[in-house]
């Protein structure tokens, strides 16, 4: 069991997003337009509690995430990470409470982050081969598409109008 954790817990946080929109679309007629319902469980749930899981790993397994994404040991670069993780994960667990304007900061910010951080693990696939899981796998995948989906719900929810 601790295996499989360790492996696809970072899954969940995406999968309890998909879970809690779907629940909360079927189980009531939805009062909001559903792409808001989907967004602010994307920003709660596959950013917040996801970018705290990140910041658990950086700040206080920080050798073990070097070894994943295949940094060096003592990587000194592991506490700003995960303060910064820390800081984006807290602006996803506030969406849960302030909306509007928050969200589009909370976008914004997101997406400069974790598109930054597409680049660097590019060039790092690239320059020093590095292809291990925590560089080319879901880690990158997840910055590479949460932004877009984020952006896409946005937009949706502003022209649907802020319900």
């Amino acid at each position: 069991m601790k295996s499989l954790l360790i492996r696809y817990g970072i899954l969940i946080p995406p999968a309890l997003c998909i879970f809690f929109s779907v629940q909360d679309l079927l189980k009531n007629p939805p009062s909001r337009f559903w792409g808001t319902i989907v967004l602010e469980n994307l920003l709660v749930y596959a950013l917040g509690y996801q970018m705290l899981g990140f910041a658990i790993g950086h700040l206080f397994f920080g050798d073990k995430i070097s070894a994943y994404i295949g940094w060096a040991k003592d990587d000194p670069f592991q506490f700003e990470v995960g303060l910064a993780d820390l800081g984006m994960g807290a602006l996803g667990l506030l969406c849960g409470w302030f909306d509007g304007s928050f969200w589009l900061a909370t976008i914004v910010m997101v997406t400069v982050f974790a598109w930054g951080c597409a680049v660097g693990h590019i060039r790092h696939m690239i320059r020093e081969r590095n292809f291990h899981p925590g560089n080319a796998g879901y880690p990158f995948w997840w910055d590479v598409f949460l932004p877009p989906a984020l952006i896409l719900l946005g937009l949706l929810h502003l022209n649907h109008g802020t319900q």
